[in-house]
């Protein structure tokens, strides 16, 4: 194992890149936490008072609608300020909206503050990302993206499960107060740390050129391997959220009830925090990213399928974690691969692109998801949304046979 002695020069002071790494994982790990538990307690709090499911779906549409519209303006804000100043920032944004659900008491008052609070989140996500490479020494990037990875399967896996028992012990206004503290918590460990979130450049070195807002969505589209990466995305995702949709109407298939249901979402979970340990640690210098996303994503979609066909539920149960491990070593090269790719100066807007894509991909897919399990049901969803999702794995062959070449900042 590499030994935690490098360093940043930072202010005349000397930090560990990996105790930088470390902070910032951890701020994350407890910002989605928080985040997990508020969507839990938002969701019952909404439907308990209006017992409508008309109004919980408008919890997620206005989230969704807050990071389709609003994750550009984040990689904006992510490039062209300081991204520690930027992560600060909307932490404390979010902490404050999330406190103001403590007091809400309509349900369109909710939901504003949700849609508010979300938006405040938005630039965390993309400048946090293009940070990494700049916090992390280059042998180490893998292992950085991997503990970050790490972070968020956490969060989406044990966030869930203290959501419930917050809103069933303490009431969903606790909930909220938590959510807004955790944020708070987050912006304390992403001050402290003192490395460089930009890249460092020399005196009387010319500036980076002042880019178009767009500018991203130009860069991704001119990249060959960014746009092959997007491109893989939108077709994996597609249906992919048929999938997710699929999993209560399952467990209900084999009788296996709430617990069951709740236990198809852990296994994905502890998988993703297995690969991504795991491959953080293997990759190292080794670069073969690409060979990992495309391996990966066929994984997945395989899995994906097997849950669909697999007579037994434990089998699944398994096949769950395998395919949770996949994802982990994809959200690991994925990351990797785009830092690497891509000009310090514009890391945060093409990473916003990237999600933007995938989450209007996925979006979409999930908004005909109901009426499609219903047509052909629960069984074959999974199957078409494994064959689907490896059909755009197959789209990285192209990455795969000719070699990445690594960006230089102009």
């Amino acid at each position: 194992m590499i030994r935690d002695t490098r360093a940043i020069p930072y202010p005349d002071r000397v930090v560990s890149t990996r105790a930088a790494i470390r902070r910032l994982s951890a701020a994350r790990a407890i910002s989605v936490t928080g985040s997990q538990v508020a969507m839990i307690a938002l969701t019952f709090h909404i439907y308990e008072m209006t017992n409508s499911a008309v109004w919980v779906s408008a919890v997620f549409l206005a989230t969704f609608a807050a990071m389709g519209i609003l994750t550009p303006i984040g990689g904006w804000l992510g490039d062209s300020f300081d991204r520690r100043k930027v992560m600060i920032i909307s932490d404390v944004g979010a902490a404050v909206f999330f406190a103001g659900l403590v007091f809400a008491n309509e349900p369109w008052m909710l939901i504003a503050l949700a849609f508010l609070a979300t938006a405040a989140e938005m630039p965390f996500l993309p400048a946090s990302q293009a940070a990494i490479p700049n916090l992390a020494a280059d042998e180490d990037l893998a292992w950085a993206n991997g503990l970050v990875s790490q972070a968020f399967a956490l969060g989406i896996t044990v966030g869930p499960l203290i959501g419930g028992v917050l809103v069933g012990g303490v009431g969903a206004s606790t909930a909220f107060g938590i959510n807004a503290f955790s944020f708070l918590v987050s912006a304390a460990l992403v001050w402290s740390v003192k490395g460089r979130f930009q890249e460092k450049r020399a005196v009387g070195a010319e500036r980076p050129p002042k880019v178009r807002f767009t500018e991203g969505l130009r860069i991704v589209w001119q990249i060959r391997l960014l746009r092959l990466i997007v491109l893989a995305e939108v077709v994996a995702y597609s249906v992919v959220g048929w999938a997710m949709v699929a999993d209560a109407p399952l467990a209900k298939l084999f009788d296996v009830g709430a617990i069951g249901f709740a236990a198809l979402i852990s296994c994905w979970g502890v998988g993703m925090l297995i690969g991504s340990w795991g491959i953080g640690r293997w990759l190292g210098e080794r670069r073969i990213e690409a060979k990992i996303l495309l391996i990966g994503m066929l994984i997945d979609g395989v899995m994906i399928a097997f849950m669909g066909l697999s007579p037994w539920f434990v089998s699944i149960l398994i096949v769950s974690v395998i395919g949770g491990a996949a994802s982990g070593c994809v959200n690991v090269s994925r990351q990797t691969l785009l830092q690497r790719a891509v000009p310090d100066h514009l890391r945060s807007r093409v990473f916003a692109v990237a999600e933007v894509t995938a989450t209007v991909s996925f979006t979409l897919g999930l908004a005909i998801a109901g009426p499609a399990i219903e047509l052909i049901g629960v069984r074959p969803s999974y199957v078409l949304s494994g064959v689907v999702f490896a059909l755009g794995a197959l789209i990285l062959i192209p990455v795969v046979r000719r070699p990445v070449i690594q960006s230089t900042s102009p």
